[in-house]
Formats: structure tokens, sequence, C-alpha cells
């Protein structure tokens, strides 16, 4: 499969698993809706978040390796981006077993770095050597 499909896929992967944040974020701050569809729908794409963040990690290694294949390996954006999501998913294992409140705060800013290095990495993915000329 082509690296630029995966790499979608991997994006529209990235917004389903980071849905429940922030469609309840944004509910919260606009609509502040409390229909039973929208809550329902909630709690369906937290069920799915688990099993679709490592369906997100494997189709974002496989995006990564097709690149690899194509053009050899340089340090850029998206292994920084990948790092990122291995972060947050360690923490969000981490809170899973421990059930911890500190850990789950850091899993979300952590997936939200993430997001920001992908935004970066679908923006300027050359970024790492243009600057630094690694």
């Amino acid at each position: 499969m082509d690296y630029r499909t995966l790499g979608y896929i991997t994006l529209a992967l990235l917004i389903i698993v980071t849905a429940p944040y922030w469609l309840r974020t944004l509910n919260s701050w606009t609509v502040k809706t409390k229909d039973k569809r929208f809550l329902n729908f909630l709690k369906l794409l937290r069920r799915v978040h688990k099993p679709l963040g490592i369906v997100l990690a494997v189709v974002a290694l496989w995006h990564g390796y097709e690149i690899l294949l194509k053009y050899q390996f340089r340090l850029h954006t998206g292994v920084i981006a990948y790092a990122g999501f291995a972060v947050t998913a360690i923490l969000g294992i981490i809170h899973w077993q421990r059930k911890n409140k500190q850990v789950f705060k850091v899993h979300k800013t952590m997936a939200a770095i993430s997001v920001a290095l992908v935004i970066l990495h679908l923006l300027w993915p050359g970024a790492i050597m243009q600057l630094f000329g690694i």
C-alpha cells in the first residue's frame, strides 16, 4: 500500500482515537448538550479508543516503514511524532493498569503534544533536516 494512503489512514485513526476528548471538550465549551444519542456516541468512542489506538500505532509504523523503503532513513518530524505516540500509548497503558489520575493527565497532555507533532509533520515534514542539517 502506498505510504500516502497509509498516512491518510493514520490521520483518520488519530481523529477518531482523540475524538472522545475533543468532542466532550467542545460540547462543554459550546452546546452543552446532554442528549442521550451524543452521550452514547461518546461511550462508543471510548470503547473503541484502546483497540483503535493499537491499530493507529501499527498503521503509523507501517506508514513510516513504507517511507523508509522508498527514501531511506532520515530523521524527520514523522519519527518524532511516532515517538510522541509511543510515549502517549505507554502512559495510557500505565493509567489503564493503575488508574492513576496524574498519569492520566500526563497521557492527555502528551496526546495533545503528539497531535501538534503530527500537524508539524503534515505541514513541514523536513523541518529537522532544514533547521538542524540532520
